[in-house]
C-alpha cells in the first residue's frame, strides 16, 4: 500500500504541470490586456501608456510567454503562487482564507447526497418494480436533469422570499450560534448535493440489484439470517465499491458545482473567488484556484482508492 501511495503521489507532478501549462496558455491567449482591464475598473486611475508599461513590467507581462511560464513554475516550486493583480493579496493566502468555507459546503453537500442516496437506492432495489421503486426513479430522474443554478433559484424563491424561513444568501458563523450556521448552509448544500444524490441513488439501486442475485446472498438467506441482516450486512457492503468509485469522481462535480452555487448564494469560498478572478482577468488568482481544485480532486480520488482495500480485503495494490 505504501509503494502504491508513493507512486500515485509522484504521478501527480506531471499532471499538475500539464494542468498549469494549459491554464496558463488559455488565459494568455484571451483577447484583452489584464493590466488595462484592471486599471479601467478603478475610477481613480487614468490609464496611460507609462502606467500600463510599469504595471506590465511589475507583473512580468512584458516578457515572452514561455519566460513568464518558467518564472511562474519557479515561484510555484517555492510555494509562491504570485500576487493578485486586483486585490494585491498573495494568491495562496486568499485561497487559504476561503478554503474552510468551500470545505464546509462540499462536506455538507456530500453528507446530504449520501444520506439521501443510499436509503433511496436500497429501498428501490429491494422493492423493485413497486410503486416506491417507480417514485424513486422519477425523483432521481428529476435530480439528474435539474441544473443546480435552477434548483438554487427555486429554493431561494420559496424558502427565502416567500416563506422567509432561511436567509437568502451569505454564510453563517459559529460566533452567532450553530443555528445561524445551519440556516445559511441548508439551501446551498442541498442545491449542490441534490444532483449528486440522484446519481448515487440510481447507481446504488443497480449495484444492489446485481449483488442481491449473487450466490452468497442466497446462502445467507438459506442460513436463516433476517432479511435486514442479508441486505445491510452482506449485500450493501459488497455493493458499496462502485458507489465509492463514483463518489471520488463526483467530488469533481462538487468542486465544479461549488463555483455556480457559491456565486448564486454569495458564499465566500474558492469557487466565488475563481469567478470574480475570471471576471477581473486576475491571471495569478485564476491559475492558483484551478491548481488547488486539481490538487484536491486528485487527493480525494487517491483517498477513495485507499478505501477500496478497507471495504474489500480482496483488493491489493502491492
Amino acid at each position: 500500500m505504501g509503494r502504491y501511495i508513493v507512486r500515485r503521489l509522484l504521478a501527480m507532478i506531471p499532471l499538475l504541470l500539464g494542468i498549469s501549462f494549459i491554464v496558463f496558455a488559455l488565459l494568455n491567449i484571451l483577447p484583452g490586456d489584464p493590466v488595462s482591464i484592471m486599471l479601467s475598473s478603478n475610477p481613480h486611475i487614468t490609464p496611460d501608456a507609462n502606467t500600463i508599461a510599469q504595471l506590465q513590467a511589475q507583473y512580468g507581462l512584458d516578457k515572452p510567454l514561455f519566460t513568464q511560464y518558467l518564472i511562474f513554475l519557479g515561484n510555484l516550486f517555492k510555494g509562491d503562487m504570485g500576487t493578485s493583480m486586483y486585490t494585491q493579496q498573495p494568491v495562496l493566502t486568499a485561497i487559504w482564507e476561503r478554503m474552510p468555507a468551500t470545505a464546509e459546503l462540499a462536506i455538507a453537500a456530500l453528507i446530504i447526497s449520501v444520506v439521501i442516496a443510499i436509503p433511496v437506492g436500497v429501498i428501490s432495489a429491494v422493492r423493485q418494480y413497486s410503486w416506491i421503486d417507480h417514485l424513486c426513479l422519477i425523483g432521481t430522474l428529476i435530480g439528474v436533469s435539474m441544473p443546480s443554478f435552477w434548483l438554487g433559484l427555486l429554493l431561494m424563491l420559496g424558502f427565502s422570499l416567500k416563506l422567509r424561513w432561511l436567509p437568502l444568501s451569505g454564510m453563517g458563523y459559529f460566533s452567532n450560534g450553530v443555528g445561524d450556521v445551519l440556516r445559511h448552509l441548508i439551501m446551498p448544500a442541498f442545491t449542490l448535493g441534490f444532483g449528486m444524490a440522484a446519481l448515487l441513488a440510481r447507481l446504488t439501486r443497480s449495484s444492489m440489484l446485481e449483488v442481491l442475485g449473487q450466490d452468497f446472498v442466497r446462502t445467507a438467506r438459506a442460513k436463516g439470517l433476517s432479511e435486514r441482516a442479508v441486505i445491510y450486512r452482506h449485500a450493501l457492503r459488497n455493493g458499496l465499491i462502485p458507489i465509492f468509485t463514483v463518489l471520488g469522481v463526483q467530488f469533481g462535480y462538487l468542486l465544479g458545482g461549488s463555483v455556480i452555487v457559491e456565486t448564486i448564494f454569495s458564499w465566500p469560498g474558492i469557487g466565488r473567488l475563481a469567478v470574480n478572478s475570471i471576471m477581473n482577468r486576475d491571471l495569478p488568482m485564476v491559475q492558483g484556484t484551478v491548481l488547488v481544485f486539481t490538487l484536491l480532486f486528485i487527493l480525494v480520488n487517491l483517498g477513495v482508492d485507499i478505501l477500496y482495500a478497507a471495504i474489500d480485503p480482496r483488493i491489493q495494490y502491492d
